[in-house]
């Protein structure tokens, strides 16, 4: 019997560490990244070879393959770029949330298996949530982090390039007032 139970248990190990093994091959990291404006960078990690596999029957769509619900209404990004590798391929996409964005929800549609998203919120805090898979994330909160630019943040690179462009001005006004003297 206890030959049995032995060799039982070691089937039953082996199957299970060949099981975890397999579903590791998607390698999945979700960071989504947010700016005081409202623009955000999403970077979704897989493996290289597993992606390119799950990509083909949507010839590089990639952006159709995850949805941001933001209070009740889908927001897109308005860019996808794959950043290929040997092992770890990432899509970056970017858009923009609703400055008044409340609440995000986010499923991610190639996956099966729970994987990390880390969100880096405008307002400095940061927040893991682990994602079921092949399933929506729980509500993330957004409130409280975006804002209208200033005025001020606007004036500013203006009136600095303004202060480098009057010394200019006065030396070549300086050469063209000398030359019509002469």
């Amino acid at each position: 019997m206890g030959r049995t139970f032995a060799a039982a248990l070691a089937i039953f190990a082996v199957l299970s560490g060949a099981s975890v093994r397999a579903h590791e091959l998607e390698r999945t990291q979700v960071v989504l990244t947010f700016a005081r404006d409202g623009s955000f960078v999403l970077d979704v990690s897989n493996d290289a070879n597993w992606l390119k596999l799950r990509m083909e029957p949507f010839k590089e769509n990639f952006i159709d393959r995850v949805v941001l619900f933001v209070d009740g209404h889908e927001v897109r990004p308005t860019s996808a770029e794959l950043m290929a590798a040997d092992t770890i391929s990432t899509y970056r996409l970017r858009g923009r949330m609703p400055l008044e964005a409340q609440s995000l929800r986010w499923y991610y549609g190639l996956v099966i298996d729970p994987y990390p998203m880390t969100i880096r919120r405008a307002d400095g805090r940061v927040q893991v949530e682990e994602i079921g898979g092949d399933a929506w994330s729980r509500s993330i909160d957004l409130s409280g982090q975006f804002q209208r630019p200033r005025i001020a943040d606007r004036v500013a690179p203006i009136a600095a390039v303004g202060l480098l462009a009057v010394p200019i001005a006065l030396r070549l006004l300086r050469r063209r007032t000398g030359s019509a003297l002469a």
